[in-house]
């Protein structure tokens, strides 16, 4: 009879402690497997052996019919970790079957990611947008949710639409609409923005919001006429004005907000622009205010 050594009798054992499958055990048993023919364990080994046996052998049945159960459990969500793992695959499988619209959920969701990674990448082209401070915009200049809107003096729309943000504004101190130019509609529409930015090279800020809220007012043509009207009725000096009108400040920053819009897609106004979104021809504000406040 050969002695079993204790490093051999602890791999005999130990799978039989660990309530090993009937498999593991089986192996266990199987003294033969680690020591060779003729080798035996130890009484008192042996009995522990085969005490744990027996117990595995009665309760095996039970053990499958409780895999059974973990296995179906598992499918519909329940069960332990293992067996979840096991059918994961066929759990996605049989939930997509049932449930198609899922997949069109799925590739919603996708199409929303791409187009704000995508958004995010034009974007960073222009990091001055959303932080630079325009000088005409409505609500208050430290607010931290800033959006950008662009409009054009001919923009019915645009008009239509101001109260409402104004309102929103006066509502919401979070949030300021920094308000730039895009002359797409006529050519007066470009004549009226040039005239304004002009006002600002020359006469600054407060006089250049005063300028555009003239502009708005406008009904007729958007012209000279009308452009020295506006300046006799606010004291500016609408000769110092006008060579401003073609200055290179004056025209790189309508070509800026030309280049901005071409990148972003917008094609027509008002358009308003966030970190996040880029929303072109609403005139919806509880639309336009729930977008922006839900990111």
């Amino acid at each position: 009879m050969n002695t079993v050594p204790d490093d051999a009798k602890a791999r005999i054992l130990a799978p039989v402690r660990a309530h090993s499958p009937m498999t593991e055990v089986s192996l266990a048993l199987n003294s033969e497997h680690f020591l060779g023919r003729g080798a035996t364990l130890d009484r008192a080994s042996a009995k522990e052996v085969d005490q744990q046996a027996r117990r595995v052998r009665h309760g095996w049945m039970m053990v499958r019919a409780r895999s059974a159960v973990w296995f179906m459990a598992a499918l519909w969500g329940f069960g332990p970790a293992m067996a979840e793992e096991l059918s994961f695959e066929d759990r996605v499988k049989a939930a997509i079957l049932d449930n198609p619209e899922i997949i069109l959920e799925a590739l919603e969701i996708l199409s929303e990611r791409e187009a704000k990674a995508a958004l995010v990448a034009r974007l960073s082209a222009y990091p001055e947008l959303l932080t630079e401070r325009t000088g005409l915009g409505i609500g208050s200049a430290d607010a931290p949710l800033r959006v950008i809107e662009f409009f054009d003096y001919r923009c019915a729309p645009c008009k239509a639409l101001h109260p409402g943000l104004v309102a929103l504004t006066k509502d919401r101190a979070d949030l300021r609409i920094e308000m730039r130019q895009l002359p797409i509609l006529s050519p007066g529409s470009e004549r009226a923005a040039t005239f304004a930015l002009a006002s600002r090279e020359v006469y600054g800020d407060i006089s250049y919001g005063a300028v555009h809220a003239a502009l708005w007012n406008v009904k007729g043509p958007l012209n000279e006429v009308a452009f020295r009207r506006i300046a006799n009725d606010l004291n500016l000096d609408f000769s110092v004005i006008a060579p401003v009108m073609d200055s290179d400040p004056v025209k790189q920053r309508i070509a800026y907000n030309r280049d901005v819009a071409i990148a972003l897609e917008i094609v027509g106004t008002p358009a308003f622009v966030t970190s996040e979104s880029v929303v072109v021809g609403s005139t919806d504000i509880d639309a336009l205010a729930d977008l922006w406040f839900s990111r």
